[in-house]
Order: C-alpha cells, then structure tokens, then sequence
C-alpha cells in the first residue's frame, strides 16, 4: 500500500508528524512538495526522516501568497503511483492530481486547516473547485473542529472526518517552562508582520495597558512589511520593548518561556501554531474568535481569553493577569496540560486512522 501527501512547501510543524507517520503506517508513505520555500517565509531547520519527493513547477507570487501554476506532477504520479493521494491545496497541482487519482481509480483525501470563517469571502469559482475535489474524496482531515464543520458544509459524512492537529514541539518548550516571577517581559507579539495579524491593535492594547502601567516591557518577534512601522510606533510611544527580529523554531522556547501574556488577534487565521507555541511555554493567551485554534486549543477563561476586538478590554485582561500571580499560575498550568493533547503523536494518528479508513471501505 503506497500514499502520497501532496503539499506546498516543508513546514518545521509538521516534519515530526511525517517522520511518526513513515514509521508507523503499514506501508509506504512519501511527501510530495510543490517547493522547497516560499518568499514570505524565514524558516530554517532540518528536514526529517521520511521519503520526500519535489516537483518541477513554475509559480506566481501574488498579494503575499504563492500560486503554483504548471507542474510536472502528473509524470510523477504516473511514475510514483500511489494507491491514496492527500491533497492540501487547490492550485493547478493539486488539481490535475486529484483527476489522475479518479482517472486511475485512486482514494483521494482532504487535508486542510481552513474554516467556514477563513473561506468566507472566497468567490463563486474557488467554492465550486473545493466543492468538485471534496466531492471526489473518500475522506477529509481537518487541523481543528472548525475545518471538519467547513469539509461537512461540503457535504462531508462524520464518518469520514479525521482530525491531525497542528502541533509544535511541546517538550522543546516544556523543558524551558519559567514561574511568573522569572519572566522578564510582561506582553509577547509574535507573527508575520502583516495587515492579518493585527499589530496595529496589539499596540492599541499596549497604549491601554500603559495608562496604567508605565514601566510595561515588550517582547516582539517577526518580520515582513509593517515591520518599520511597528517598531516606529513602539519608539514614539516610548515603550520598552526588545526585537530580536525572526526568530527560527529552535530558538522561540527562550522567548516564549520569558513573557508573561501573549496578544494574538487576528483578521483571519484558520489556526495559528504561535497558539500552541505560547501554551506550550505555559504564557497565558488572549484571542478572538477570529482564530481558528480559539475555543479549541485556547479556552476561555481556562488558559487564557477570547474576546472582542477591543482595547480597553483586552487592556483590563492583560492587567488582571500581570497583577495576579496567582491568576496567571492557573492560566498557565492549563495551558500546558491543554496543549498537551496537540502532540505530534496524535496528528500523525489521525492521519493514519484517515488513510485506513479508505483502505478498508474497499479492496484494493
């Protein structure tokens, strides 16, 4: 038995997850990427131990996101031939690989973190495309309860939704865990620097929280084009802060480990791996219902917040934890143990039970 995963790029949060995988499916599995990297991304790390393949493919760089265009990938299935195909994506790649798989009489899976919120403005023609592959998979995997709801808006049975979460290295920040008197910066900001991640209102917090608290420090991680003027604002508004600029994965539990609140609103975000990173470092969260990991992973008032996009309010929070040791303690000690369900042990089973299930509804 053979199955193949067709994606964009290598992802440090997901490495684990295949390496599980290889080792444990009763089969061959291989990775197929569309790309080594994409132009927004800063990542640098070591790829795992699992059978990867990439394609030839010429691509476009539009509005930040990579579109991926002509490919050789129909000469590598044909070549690899695998007997399921799990597609992550819609761009012509994907698109000729689900007819290959349905021409061959292939299993097709879903695999997505996207929900019904994050494709709400998408237009007429990217609806029909996900409805033509959905309909063409024998099974989805979704990264939260929000994608499985979005695969089920398609028409999708219970049956046939599987769950393979994000996750991080939790041990990596487990093991540099820090008590709330030895954690030197009381906000952390972390992200791409970006329109969608809301730095804007993060800093709007700040001002809120400074009002009363004058001697507030910041620690702010990341890169992109509203870099110039976040850092700008933070000078002018004369607010202690540190920016050691885009940090590689190894390096975050440090940074994480060293703050007291972590501020992710966002626009839109099917998920957010910094969610699992900050819980992961036991630095209580607060978010929106705009981000897709809030009220799964995030829980409010459990380990941290999820409220409405304002400052005032988000201000009164931040304060109420950095005054009570004790709050942030309860915060942070359920932070660790939520988060520890997200292992990369248990992406990998859903992914497998995804594929199994395929197999046994019918002989190959």
């Amino acid at each position: 038995m053979k199955v193949s995963l067709l994606t964009n790029i290598p992802a440090p949060y997901r490495e684990k997850v295949h390496e599980i995988v290889s080792e444990n499916f009763d089969g061959e599995y291989e990775v197929i990427y569309c790309s080594e990297i994409e132009p927004n991304r800063q990542w640098k790390f070591d790829l795992g131990k699992y059978k990867r393949q990439f394609i030839k493919v010429k691509s476009l760089n539009f509005n930040s996101k990579t579109i991926y265009l002509y490919s050789n990938i129909l000469r590598l299935l044909k070549v690899s031939c695998p007997d399921v195909l799990i597609v992550s994506g819609f761009s012509l790649p994907y698109i000729f690989a689900v007819i290959w798989a349905k021409i061959n009489k292939k299993k097709v899976i879903a695999f997505s973190d996207a929900t019904i919120l994050s494709e709400k403005k998408f237009s007429f023609m990217h609806k029909i495309i996900r409805k033509w592959v959905y309909k063409n998979c024998e099974a989805f995997i979704g990264a939260s309860q929000k994608t499985l709801k979005l695969f089920e808006s398609y028409g999708a049975t219970e049956k046939e939704l599987f769950q393979s979460h994000l996750c991080v290295n939790n041990d990596l920040f487990f093991k540099q865990y820090r008590t709330f008197d030895k954690r030197e910066y009381d906000v952390l900001l972390c992200g791409q620097m970006v329109k969608r991640k809301m730095f804007s209102f993060s800093l709007d917090v700040i001002d809120e929280i400074k009002k009363i608290k004058p001697n507030i420090k910041i620690k702010i991680l990341g890169d992109g084009p509203q870099k110039e003027t976040i850092l700008k604002r933070l000078q002018t508004s004369n607010i202690e802060f540190s920016y050691p600029g885009f940090v590689q994965q190894d390096e975050l539990a440090g940074h994480y480990t060293n703050a007291k609140v972590f501020l992710f609103p966002s626009l839109k975000d099917p998920w957010g791996v910094v969610a699992n990173e900050a819980c992961a470092s036991g630095t209580p969260v607060i978010s929106c219902e705009n981000v897709g990991a809030a009220g799964e992973l995030v829980k409010n008032a459990l380990n941290g917040y999820i409220l409405p996009i304002n400052a005032q309010i988000w201000a009164k929070h931040v304060l109420d934890i950095l005054n009570s040791a004790e709050l942030w303690g309860e915060l942070s000690e359920a932070g660790l143990e939520t988060v520890s369900e997200y292992s990369y042990v248990n992406a990998a089973d859903g992914l497998i039970k995804a594929v199994n299930s395929t197999i046994e509804s019918n002989t190959f």
